[in-house]
């Protein structure tokens, strides 16, 4: 290399690991210029000298490196990476440190990631989307073989190469375990667009969380956009656990999509881990069926897939649950007509069945993240109350938006009880209290909007209002707009610009 001789990273003494790295030789490796960055690490592209060959090295970020319990697991994770030797992978070389530096070397791809490719070209086509589904299926099975479970299947960890070949990164480097918590990976890290509903309640995950990962990675690689999205982190989370994603036919209608395709990826988005796949390795069996493609072949570019029209996974997905009902039903229907039998001898008596099952006292959680996941969980109105009872709202601006925001959850909920007089209470206290952020106060007015008469003065006064916040959030916060069809709905938005 020509030009001043590298530096030793251990001579940058404190200064962060960024753009400083740049011509430094950190661990026997000169570095080249900044590749990316990530919520934990910077990479790099760096040369090896003893192989000649060049290399990515992610570099954890310093102040991370403090927590030593993070370096632990970064290190034990990496080093079970580096036992994965697959096509579909991308190969971790070593897992080393200078000083408080810790690095990871592996394969350097010459492409670009999935994500990339989707916003700054096309998405794919329906055969290029199965010869991912294909690529990362094989690679996800080879893991779990080996005891490890990704847990951060994403579009951005999926990389192509200029000659098409697909390949997974991060593998065994996701930092979110089966007891992690939201606030680090969600709030912090990232909005959770592909995290499986499990790991947004901070439930012990397995392999299986990979897949429905893997569903929403392919959702949006064909229609250009997660299946959930939204402008505050918890908001994507409980869409996760509680909503279904829009059909892609009705998203892209120009794609052609055969049934078993769309089938897959609706079978790995279930919500409840037993009604997808039970492995990769059956989904690899799966989708060989489907395509006549051999399955432990182990390429990953862009196959022509012959697709075939298959009922047998729609037929065997129904009967699992069949079967699932049949054993709920045996084992609540002693319960449910036990109470049955208590409501009858009390017909007055306020509470309902669901809330018989619950204790009406929730436990206070350590934090108010953590009290609102719990409300995610329960999902009734005492879980949605303990939010702001534990955590005060005047105690600070983060209890006081976590409040109003389980506020508008409990609303939404008793919406679905046929309890709108109570309903429109809170959402009329939310939509008029100044002091509430306007996004908010916009989702609490469009909520009155739909449980209105439209074609009465109240309607039209709420529109009037839900225009005057629009037209005043544009104007103060113009980056919002594109998050309000997610929020609002696109038929309130088009309505709102058209007026």
């Amino acid at each position: 290399m020509s030009g001043p001789s590298p530096t030793s990273a251990s001579d940058l003494g404190g200064e962060s690991n960024s753009a400083s790295l740049t011509g430094t030789v950190l661990g026997g490796y000169t570095v080249l210029r900044t590749l990316g960055r990530g919520g934990m690490a910077d990479v790099y592209a760096a040369v090896d000298h003893d192989l000649d060959r060049q290399i990515a090295l992610k570099v954890l970020r310093r102040q991370l490196a403090g927590d030593q319990e993070y370096v632990a697991r970064f290190r034990r994770e990496a080093q079970a990476a580096a036992k994965l030797s697959h096509p579909n992978i991308v190969q971790v070389y070593e897992v080393n440190n200078e000083g408080d530096l810790h690095y990871i070397a592996q394969e350097l791809v010459d492409g670009q990631n999935l994500k990339e490719r989707v916003e700054r070209d096309r998405t794919l086509t329906p055969d290029e989307a199965v010869a991912v589904l294909r690529a990362v299926t094989l690679a996800l099975a080879a893991a779990h073989r080996m005891g490890i479970t990704h847990r951060d299947i994403k579009p951005e960890n999926i990389l192509q190469s200029k000659d098409g070949e697909i390949k997974v990164a991060d593998f065994g480097l996701a930092r979110f375990e089966g007891g992690g918590n939201l606030t680090q990976i969600g709030l912090t890290m990232g909005t959770p667009r592909y995290m499986s509903p499990e790991q947004v309640q901070g439930k012990p995950v397995d392999p299986r969380t990979d897949l429905y990962s893997l569903g929403c990675t392919l959702y949006f690689l064909l229609s250009g956009r997660p299946p959930f999205d939204a402008a505050e982190p918890l908001a994507v989370a409980m869409q996760h656990l509680n909503e279904t994603p829009k059909p892609l036919p009705s998203i892209r209608p120009d794609l052609k999509l055969d049934d078993w395709l769309l089938g897959t990826i609706n079978r790995l988005m279930a919500k409840n881990p037993d009604d997808r796949f039970a492995s990769a390795a059956e989904l690899s069996a799966w989708i060989g069926k489907q395509t006549g493609l051999v399955t432990e072949s182990l390429g990953g570019g862009t196959a022509e897939a012959t697709v075939r029209l298959q009922k047998a996974m729609l037929v065997e997905g129904q009967r699992r649950r069949q079967a699932r009902n049949r054993r709920v039903i045996a084992f609540t229907l002693p319960i449910v007509v036990g109470l049955g039998g208590f409501w009858a001898a009390f017909p007055n008596h306020p509470l309902s069945v669901p809330r018989l099952l619950r204790p009406d006292r929730v436990p206070a959680k350590e934090t108010v993240q953590q009290q609102f996941l719990a409300a995610v969980s329960r999902n009734d109105v005492v879980g949605w109350q303990a939010v702001a009872q534990h955590f005060p709202p005047e105690e600070n601006d983060t209890n006081a938006a976590y409040a109003i925001k389980a506020e508008l959850q409990a609303a939404r909920l008793l919406i679905r009880q046929q309890r709108q007089p109570e309903a429109i209470a809170i959402l009329e206290r939310i939509a008029d209290d100044s002091a509430i952020d306007r996004l908010i106060r916009m989702v609490a007015t469009a909520e009155l909007i739909d449980l209105a008469d439209p074609n009465s003065p109240r309607a039209d006064e709420l529109w009037a209002k839900l225009r005057r916040s629009y037209q005043g959030l544009i104007e103060s916060r113009p980056e919002t707009q594109r998050s309000l069809f997610s929020i609002l709905g696109a038929e309130k938005v088009r309505r709102l610009e058209s007026s």
